[in-house]
């Protein structure tokens, strides 16, 4: 079982001084290529991670977490010959890890668990594979670990080491994700979390990493939320009754959080020590919607408002009827309320929940074609001029949520003969992934890659220029993700340009005023992890804040 940490390491002060370090070298040894050059930055971090049992690598996106992972098992298994290391990733970087091997490393064997092994294919084909495991190296991705994960452990044998990809990936603590990530971490003698955005939205999810990677540290999430949460009582009506949950509304004694995090992380900054990364350069470019596009966004925000309306006084009136009203007026207005209220209980109601109200409002702002109307997108007018006029020859990553709006882009750059290629979540296998990957790094024609937040990690694209956000990610961990695939090491580029695509007036505006919540509270615990990206002001929970917003705007459309 897993030591829990709660003192600082004996060691720190060791750890303090590498930290400074300019002239850090990496021994070489029998597993790693003489080719493989360590910057002075990568070997402190190798350093960290054999001096450290447990620790989160958490720098920035592009600056070669993952080769300080392998050269940190390199020298651990030439002192440790039966040492092996579990890697758990997104599906999207399976082959990218193995690649990443192959590239670096002499003699280090590697097996990608895949759903396609020795003419067998799904359940069968995995079993086989993990009964015939004798390499160093398995890597598998998270969602299998689901129904694996104690034939992980067992394949894995006696003394093995873990890294997880993505750390954040078991950021929920109630998640099943969360759940057999411990039940293998508890097994290892070591474990790594590797990700730039450990904190993507608020303190909680450190908690939840850390009670994995580093058990012990912070103790219960009990006793966590008394030491760093501000909490307050947020009453809501629940099926009619009032109810009192504690709501975070902000944080406290954040030095001491620092302190009691530092020795078990190291996030570095990119400008701090890779001066050959691509500089960022931002720009908004603000549309107005086309004339159709309005009609149908002002419907849809009316829908709003009436449904929050109907509510509210539903829940008046119950109130009144509770407390002994009950005269034919008020009986009647409640009769006429309840069928109303009803339909919103409905499949179909549920539908029109605050989360789906966004997503509805969102998909209008890109095109009224991702809700099944008709009429122009300001933003595919605007996209083809960029990728024809502008940014016509440059290498561009284009972001969505929305994989349903991809076609309609795919088909203007068919009808212009741009030649793109796409990772999103219909992109089942992970070697198709890493075609496309490949095809975009490699192949000079291929101008264009679509990604959703399935591509957003994981991957390596720095073959890229510019970054296209169609719409922005609601989690400022998942926009630094996606501007990570361009910004990295290898790059050929001076700066890297981000374009984000907003409808003035719109849902487009207001998330961007809400993601400067999670950059401040990650700013001032890591440091700026995107400097050069948008600063965006201060406010509270994303979908609670949005849908605020949103009745804001209703109302004021509806004046």
């Amino acid at each position: 079982m897993a030591e829990s940490f709660i003192k600082v390491p004996s060691i720190y002060p060791k750890l303090l001084e590498i930290r400074k370090s300019l002239t850090a070298e990496f021994k070489p040894n029998k597993y790693l290529k003489e080719t493989t050059k360590l910057r002075y930055y990568q070997v402190i971090g190798s350093l960290h991670m054999m001096l450290l049992d447990r620790m989160v690598l958490a720098d920035g996106t592009g600056i070669g977490k993952t080769l300080q992972m392998i050269a940190t098992y390199t020298w651990l298994l030439e002192h440790d010959p039966t040492l092996r290391l579990l890697v758990v990733c997104q599906k999207s970087a399976l082959f990218q890890w193995a690649e990443e091997f192959k590239k670096f490393t002499d003699g280090v064997s590697v097996r990608v668990i895949t759903n396609e092994y020795a003419g067998l294919s799904g359940n069968a084909a995995r079993m086989l594979q993990y009964k015939s495991f004798k390499e160093h190296v398995l890597i598998i991705s998270y969602a299998p670990l689901y129904d694996e994960y104690e034939i992980v452990k067992d394949t894995m044998g006696p003394n093995f080491m873990i890294s997880f990809d993505e750390v954040h990936q078991f950021k929920g603590r109630k998640t099943k994700t969360h759940f057999v990530c411990s039940e293998i971490a508890a097994k290892a003698s070591r474990v790594y979390g590797l990700s730039a955005t450990v904190l993507k939205n608020n303190l909680e999810e450190v908690w939840s990493i850390y009670s994995i990677v580093v058990p012990g540290l912070f103790g219960n999430i009990t006793s966590f939320s008394k030491q760093f949460c501000q909490q307050k009582l947020m009453k809501l009506k629940i099926n009619g009754k009032d109810r009192y949950i504690p709501k975070t509304i902000g944080y406290k004694n954040l030095h001491q959080f620092k302190q009691l995090i530092d020795p078990y992380i190291l996030a570095r900054k990119k400008e701090d020590v890779a001066s050959e990364l691509p500089s960022l350069i931002s720009r908004k470019v603000i549309l107005e919607m086309e004339p159709e596009q309005k009609i149908i966004y002002k419907r849809a925000l009316s829908g709003i408002l009436y449904e929050e309306k109907v509510k509210h006084d539903f829940f008046e009136v119950s109130d009144k009827i509770r407390a002994g009203t009950t005269d034919d007026k008020t009986v009647e207005r409640y009769n006429e309320l309840k069928k109303k209220y009803d339909m919103f209980l409905t499949e179909e109601g549920k539908k029109r929940g605050k989360l789906a109200a966004l997503t509805y409002c969102q998909m209008i702002s890109n095109g009224p074609a991702l809700v099944g109307e008709q009429g122009e997108s300001s933003k595919e007018i605007e996209f083809e001029r960029l990728v024809t006029e502008e940014l016509a020859g440059e290498k561009i990553i284009v972001f969505t949520r929305f994989k349903s709006g991809i076609p309609r882009l795919e088909i203007i750059c068919e009808r212009k003969g741009i030649q793109f290629t796409k990772i999103t979540g219909d992109i089942l296998t992970a070697q198709e992934r890493f075609k496309a990957q490949t095809r975009f790094q490699e192949d000079p024609e291929c101008k264009i890659i679509f990604i959703t937040t399935a591509g957003s990690a994981s991957i390596n694209l720095q073959s890229a220029g510019v970054v296209i956000f169609y719409d922005t990610p609601w989690s400022y961990g998942d926009l630094v993700q996606t501007i990570g695939r361009a910004q990295r090491i290898g790059s050929l580029q001076e700066h890297v340009l981000l374009i984000h695509m907003l409808n003035e007036h719109t849902i487009d505006m207001r998330v961007m005023d809400k993601v400067s919540s999670k950059k401040d509270l990650s700013d001032e615990i890591l440091g700026d992890t995107a400097k050069g990206a948008l600063v965006f002001s201060e406010d509270d929970d994303t979908i609670g804040g949005l849908f605020r917003d949103l009745l804001e705007d209703a109302e004021e459309t509806n004046k």
